[in-house]
């Protein structure tokens, strides 16, 4: 069975102007094993900045982490244009995960889209690693809105990450659609869904039930909508993820973060089915809860990735947390061993 030990963490500081950006938000991270650098996300609707990434040189040794940022890039519309914000009238994305691609290099990313008044599908994009568009990936039909139906506002695709050998990548849903039953609470847990694309067609192949744990703790307040969520997950090759599932409970001042390890492959594959009735979701089993990793300061913890290889043989693991753009919160990179 794999485990996780927690190494060490490190803060990247708050900075409202690094290259013209305000560094926040950072709920996505992968790692280009090529060129040893990691890629954070910022799910800053372009109310500060326009939506972006970072770059960043993140050192694990021995149980010191060191991170700094090394340069930002706007994500880029077809016509060249960068992403105008809501105040223009047009509807931004929600860049919620990124993942390298172990081959090309470019970057594949999800937008949790937009329900509301005005409506925008979750998406899967490609850009360059300027931030150049490539292009837009089909998403099912089933994750698509519509009346009664589709992701939860704020809800949708927030996870992306590569196979191993990049033959394939997967992106998971943070919480249930709404034909999939009601979000995780203090009571029950609930089924979300994690798709498989292959790489080489940029197409669906596999979609499976992933089950998320109930909430930790019953909030005060009965309607206040705090509930469970898959945050990111990391492929590891033969149907196995990592996934991070995060929780909050607003009124209790707690967040609890959890990996687990997931498995497809006794599945079903509910591609294509808008109901998962009669369906097998996926298996897990708890790695590590962040509450018993000594030291670790638990904060909003969105992104994870694979880094490079430990001098004993095992994997680095690193997981970033979002600040929200608020003073309370950090944006924290914590790393950890992979056995």
């Amino acid at each position: 069975m794999p485990a996780l030990e927690f190494l060490g963490d490190t803060t990247i500081p708050r900075s409202p102007e690094f290259r013209g950006t305000t560094v926040g938000g950072l709920s996505g991270i992968s790692y280009d094993r090529r060129a040893g650098r990691y890629y954070l996300i910022s799910d800053d609707r372009s109310e500060r900045n326009p939506a972006r990434f970072y770059t960043a040189d993140i050192d694990v040794s021995g149980r010191k982490v060191t991170a700094t940022l090394t340069g930002t890039a706007p994500l880029r519309r077809q016509d060249g244009s960068v992403f105008p914000s809501l105040a223009s009238g047009a509807v931004p994305p929600d860049p919620e995960g990124i993942a390298v691609h172990p081959g090309t290099g470019d970057l594949y990313w999800v937008d949790e889209g937009e329900r509301s008044d005005n409506l925008l599908n979750p998406a899967v994009r490609i850009a360059k690693p300027s931030g150049a568009y490539v292009r837009k990936l089909p998403i099912p039909d089933e994750l698509t809105i519509a009346p009664g139906a589709g992701p939860r506002r704020n809800q949708a695709l927030e996870g992306i990450s590569f196979t191993p050998d990049g033959t394939r990548f997967a992106v998971g849903m943070e919480d249930p659609l709404r034909q999939d039953g009601p979000n995780p609470t203090a009571q029950a847990g609930a089924l979300t869904r994690v798709v498989e694309y292959d790489t080489a067609t940029g197409r669906p192949v596999a979609e499976y039930a992933y089950p998320l744990e109930p909430l930790f703790a019953a909030p005060r307040e009965a309607d206040s909508g705090d509930t469970n969520g898959l945050s990111d997950l990391v492929a590891l090759g033969g149907g196995r993820y990592l996934v991070l599932e995060r929780a909050a409970v607003v009124d209790r001042y707690r967040i609890k973060v959890r990996v687990f390890l997931a498995d497809t492959r006794n599945a079903t594959n509910v591609l294509g089915r808008n109901s998962l009735s009669g369906a097998t979701a996926m298996t897990k089993t708890l790695l590590l809860d962040l509450d018993d990793a000594p030291g670790l300061r638990i904060d909003n913890f969105e992104g994870a990735t694979l880094g490079p290889d430990l001098p004993d043989g095992r994997r680095t693991v690193l997981i970033v947390s979002d600040d929200n753009f608020r003073f309370l919160q950090t944006s924290t990179v914590a790393a950890f061993a992979l056995s």
